[in-house]
């Protein structure tokens, strides 16, 4: 039976996976890496993972007679940055976009953002 997902959630399951590898991965490999009963079929591992060197996230790597392997082309961190710069972008009201996700920040974001940011106000 087919496991049903969000949009957009196979591809950010293999980006973990890939993240989380300490080398380029085959994908055998990256299915290996799902929970039992979770891994999509081959043919839709090849397209997902075609889908993302398309669109620069994953780069695909000659392994020889091997085949393919495939490694995230940025860390996590990279990838989750230009997220949150692309939906900033896309707001009719930048100012606000902000203020609401300043405020939905902890104590501890907000010390590291204080931080990079070279500001010295205490927190309360």
């Amino acid at each position: 039976m087919a496991v049903r997902r969000n949009r957009g959630e196979l591809e950010t399951s293999v980006l973990r996976i890939l993240w989380s590898a300490e080398r380029p991965l085959s994908a055998r490999q990256i299915m290996d890496d799902f929970p039992a009963g979770a891994a999509p079929a081959l043919t839709t591992m090849l397209t997902v993972l075609d889908r993302l060197v398309k669109k620069t996230t994953v780069t695909k790597i000659s392994n020889g007679a091997n085949g393919f392997v495939f490694a995230a082309s940025a860390p996590e961190s990279s990838f989750t940055a230009d997220a949150m710069v692309s939906a900033l972008s896309a707001s009719s009201d930048r100012g606000a976009a902000l203020l609401q996700f300043a405020g939905e920040l902890d104590r501890q974001d907000i010390e590291l953002l204080r931080s990079v940011l070279g500001t010295d106000e205490p927190s309360e």
